[in-house]
Protein backbone atom coordinates (compact mmCIF):
# COMPACT_ATOMS: atom_id res chain seq x y z
CA UNK A 1 0.00 0.00 0.00
CA UNK A 2 1.11 3.49 -0.77
CA UNK A 3 1.05 6.05 2.05
CA UNK A 4 -1.76 8.56 1.83
CA UNK A 5 -0.87 12.05 0.86
CA UNK A 6 -1.97 13.29 4.27
CA UNK A 7 0.41 10.87 6.02
CA UNK A 8 3.52 12.23 4.28
CA UNK A 9 2.46 15.80 4.95
CA UNK A 10 2.03 14.97 8.64
CA UNK A 11 5.47 13.38 8.72
CA UNK A 12 7.03 16.45 7.09
CA UNK A 13 5.28 18.75 9.54
CA UNK A 14 6.42 16.62 12.49
CA UNK A 15 10.00 16.71 11.19
CA UNK A 16 9.91 20.47 10.79
CA UNK A 17 8.50 20.89 14.30
CA UNK A 18 11.29 18.70 15.70
CA UNK A 19 13.93 20.81 13.95
CA UNK A 20 12.39 23.95 15.41
CA UNK A 21 12.58 22.49 18.90
CA UNK A 22 16.26 21.63 18.43
CA UNK A 23 17.02 25.17 17.24
CA UNK A 24 15.13 26.60 20.22
CA UNK A 25 17.12 24.41 22.63
CA UNK A 26 20.42 25.49 21.06
CA UNK A 27 19.46 29.15 21.22
CA UNK A 28 18.34 28.76 24.83
CA UNK A 29 21.65 27.12 25.79
CA UNK A 30 23.70 29.89 24.20
CA UNK A 31 21.57 32.64 25.70
CA UNK A 32 22.01 31.15 29.18
CA UNK A 33 25.59 32.45 29.36
CA UNK A 34 25.91 36.07 30.42
CA UNK A 35 28.86 38.25 31.36
CA UNK A 36 29.93 37.36 34.89
CA UNK A 37 28.65 33.76 34.78
CA UNK A 38 30.96 31.10 36.20
CA UNK A 39 31.49 28.28 33.69
CA UNK A 40 33.59 25.24 32.93
CA UNK A 41 34.32 23.31 29.75
CA UNK A 42 31.81 20.65 28.72
CA UNK A 43 33.49 17.24 28.90
CA UNK A 44 34.16 15.59 25.54
CA UNK A 45 33.97 18.70 23.32
CA UNK A 46 36.82 19.66 20.99
CA UNK A 47 37.66 22.65 23.18
CA UNK A 48 37.79 20.38 26.25
CA UNK A 49 40.13 17.96 24.44
CA UNK A 50 42.37 20.78 23.22
CA UNK A 51 42.64 22.56 26.57
CA UNK A 52 43.91 19.83 28.90
CA UNK A 53 45.16 22.31 31.51
CA UNK A 54 41.66 23.83 31.80
CA UNK A 55 39.70 20.60 32.24
CA UNK A 56 37.73 20.88 35.47
CA UNK A 57 38.77 24.52 36.00
CA UNK A 58 36.24 27.29 36.54
CA UNK A 59 36.28 30.45 34.42
CA UNK A 60 34.22 33.61 34.10
CA UNK A 61 32.43 34.95 31.01
CA UNK A 62 34.01 38.33 30.20
CA UNK A 63 32.52 38.97 26.75
CA UNK A 64 29.46 37.88 24.80
CA UNK A 65 29.37 38.59 21.07
CA UNK A 66 26.32 39.17 18.85
CA UNK A 67 26.98 35.85 17.08
CA UNK A 68 26.74 33.95 20.39
CA UNK A 69 30.45 33.37 20.91
CA UNK A 70 31.96 34.11 24.30
CA UNK A 71 35.30 34.98 25.89
CA UNK A 72 36.19 33.16 29.12
CA UNK A 73 38.91 34.12 31.63
CA UNK A 74 40.22 31.33 33.84
CA UNK A 75 42.18 31.65 37.06
CA UNK A 76 45.82 32.26 36.30
CA UNK A 77 44.91 34.61 33.45
CA UNK A 78 44.28 32.04 30.68
CA UNK A 79 41.84 33.52 28.17
CA UNK A 80 39.70 31.64 25.63
CA UNK A 81 38.53 34.23 23.09
CA UNK A 82 35.54 33.90 20.75
CA UNK A 83 34.58 30.32 21.57
CA UNK A 84 31.20 28.69 20.95
CA UNK A 85 29.02 29.07 24.04
CA UNK A 86 27.82 25.47 23.67
CA UNK A 87 31.30 24.26 24.74
CA UNK A 88 30.72 25.66 28.24
CA UNK A 89 28.30 24.85 31.03
CA UNK A 90 27.14 27.45 33.52
CA UNK A 91 27.74 26.60 37.16
CA UNK A 92 25.04 27.27 39.69
CA UNK A 93 26.40 28.80 42.86
CA UNK A 94 25.21 26.88 45.89
CA UNK A 95 24.91 29.05 48.97
CA UNK A 96 25.78 27.40 52.24
CA UNK A 97 23.14 27.68 54.89
CA UNK A 98 24.14 28.26 58.47
CA UNK A 99 23.39 25.44 60.86
CA UNK A 100 20.46 26.12 63.14
CA UNK A 101 21.31 26.15 66.81
CA UNK A 102 18.74 25.28 69.44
Amino acid sequence: MKPHRGDSASACRAGAEGEGKMNQNKARTESDLKIGDRVRLVSGTLTWKGEIALQGKIGEVTERRDDGRVTIRFDGGRLLVGRDAEHFERLVEIGLKAKETK
